[in-house]
């Protein structure tokens, strides 16, 4: 951003992306002015049990998975792109525990949480997620004014594959960046 003369934005991310988003507010707070987090973790027990399995076979796995995906219309969007490696270092870097919490709940910028309502991240960390924010511990009252200035959203009918394609991301999103 320093690069490019931004000064602040509005940063979005989803799943590994959205890990980029939430480091970004975290380690440079200074830069965000709101954080959408769309479909990620805090801390690496958030995932079902299958994800983390899958995630631990994934650096092993990757010469599979990239022969798959070279057979894919995302390897001719991103031709350049060397998936074993790519699922490999991915598998890789699931694999390590983290906890953000404390980071998390230091976050000034206005977030908004986005969840697939069949995502692989399970609705009790999604839950605490939104409670570390400061989110869910009160009654908004009547008019709304006792709410968080942050926000949760789960998609209907979305998983964490599909999520992206529902237009009521994009509704939520531009809702929650136009808002003050």
């Amino acid at each position: 951003m320093g690069y490019l003369g931004i000064k602040k934005a509005s940063v979005m991310g989803y799943s590994s992306g959205a890990d980029v988003a939430l480091q970004t507010a975290i380690r440079h707070p200074q830069l965000v002015d709101k954080l959408i987090v769309i479909s990620t973790a805090f801390r690496s027990d958030g995932y079902y049990p299958e994800v983390l399995k899958a995630f631990a076979q994934m650096p092993s796995a990757a010469p599979m998975i990239a022969a798959d995906v070279s057979k894919s219309p995302l390897a001719s969007l991103y031709p350049s792109v060397n998936w074993e490696t790519m699922f490999r270092k991915t598998g890789e870097l699931a694999n390590r525990s983290y906890d953000w919490s404390g980071s998390v709940a230091d976050i000034k910028a206005p977030t908004l949480l986005m969840f697939a309502d069949a995502d692989c991240i399970r609705p009790e960390h999604v839950v605490e997620f939104y409670k570390l924010l400061g989110g869910g511990q009160r009654d908004a009252g009547l008019d709304g004014s006792l709410r968080s200035p942050n926000r949760l959203a789960i998609i209907p009918n979305t998983t964490h594959m599909t999520i992206l394609g529902s237009a009521a991301v994009t509704q939520f999103a531009s809702a929650f960046l136009k808002s003050r």
